[in-house]
């Protein structure tokens, strides 16, 4: 073979190896964007389940803006910093009565955006506290302290929220609408990230 031939073998070999490569990489990113959706599909169907089965039990919810501004101080009077009907927060309370005295909770469940974000990305916790014996008292006075933000179980690796609203959305006292983002990502290293994301609507209403 002379030399014009030999080059031209090892150019076309090249550009072979090259499409490979590329054909590789390329099927190597779209398996890892797939695996992302289908943990961002997981999330919300255990998000959702769990939901579901806590509200069935619940005698009803409150909205707060976030784990850490559950109350608010006016004149040296420090009262509950719920939000009303039309309004948005991110955080979820579904408050258990005492089946023997509906005076009194028995049991508190919650759902929030962790405070500390990330470009506006947080992961969800979940708290669940049970009173033994039962107290009549604001809910606001009996949630874990807000120290405890980060400690708290993580349901969701990463949300954000979309548009103005925050995550759950009072509607009407009767019904929660939660609305967010869900995002997982994936290291790929080299300190790089592959993201999967979907929105998540789901509607919750305790038995009230």
């Amino acid at each position: 073979m002379t030399l014009v031939e030999v080059i031209v073998v090892l150019a076309i070999c090249m550009l072979i190896v090259g499409g490979l490569l590329t054909f590789f990489i390329q099927s190597l990113y779209i398996y890892r964007y797939d695996s992302g959706k289908l943990l961002v599909n997981r999330d919300m169907r255990q998000f959702t389940a769990e939901m579901a089965d806590n509200a069935t039990y619940a005698n009803y919810f409150l909205v707060y803006p976030s784990f850490t501004e559950r109350s608010v101080t006016e004149n040296s009077v420090t009262t509950d910093n719920k939000v009303y009907a039309g309004q948005s927060g991110d955080m979820l309370v579904l408050v258990f009565l005492d089946p023997a005295d509906s005076s009194k909770i028995s049991r508190l469940v919650g759902y929030y955006r962790d405070p500390v974000e990330n470009n506006g990305e947080a992961p969800v916790r979940k708290f669940d506290r049970a009173l033994s014996p039962s107290v009549s008292a604001a809910v606001w006075t009996l949630l874990p302290a807000s120290s405890t933000a980060q400690a708290n179980q993580e349901v969701i690796e990463l949300s954000k929220n979309v548009g103005a609203h925050q995550l759950f959305y009072n509607f009407y006292d009767r019904s929660v609408m939660v609305k967010c983002e869900i995002i997982h990502r994936t290291n790929t290293g080299a300190n790089r990230y592959e993201r999967a994301a979907n929105t998540y609507n789901f509607t919750v209403s305790p038995r009230g």
